[in-house]
């Protein structure tokens, strides 16, 4: 088995010269959790410090562990990219698309022209957008007391 007791060294040191107020890291293998450690404080802005049950907002890093995920279940064959994400998730059966707002400020939406896929999802081309980048968005979600990700 590999030894990882030298990520207390790496990470500690890290910490030590400033260059990151804290870690949380840990290493598993599809059996076992092999390294776990936690270092620093929280945040700059108090004294708390890191544990290995520290709850990040990680945002779109989760992407790249979702893909691989994802990748893995096509590769064994229980999803297919261009299946309808809705036999997954039905929550995505009936996709709507903001067009825009009527002269009394009403959102003017749509049945979406095809199925959402596993593979839109994965490219990014399914529609779905943030509304810090898309001000109509931000007005749809506004007017529907849609809460943001800010």
């Amino acid at each position: 088995m590999t030894d990882f007791s030298q990520g207390n060294d790496v990470f500690g040191s890290a910490i030590d010269r400033g260059d990151v107020p804290g870690v949380v890291a840990m290493a598993a293998t599809r059996d076992k959790v092999v390294y776990q450690g936690a270092f620093g404080r929280r945040t700059l802005l108090y004294e708390a410090v890191m544990s290995t049950d520290t709850v990040f907002w990680i945002a779109s890093m989760t992407k790249a562990i979702t893909s691989a995920a994802a990748i893995q279940l096509v590769e064994q064959g229980r999803l297919t990219l261009d299946q309808r994400i809705a036999d997954v998730l039905p929550e995505l059966s009936a996709p709507q698309v903001l067009e825009g707002f009527d002269p009394s400020g009403e959102p003017r939406l749509r049945p979406a022209k095809r199925p959402i896929t596993l593979r839109h999802l994965l490219t990014h081309t399914a529609g779905l957008v943030y509304e810090i980048w898309n001000a109509e968005m931000g007005r749809y979600m506004e007017l529907k007391a849609i809460p943001g990700i800010i």
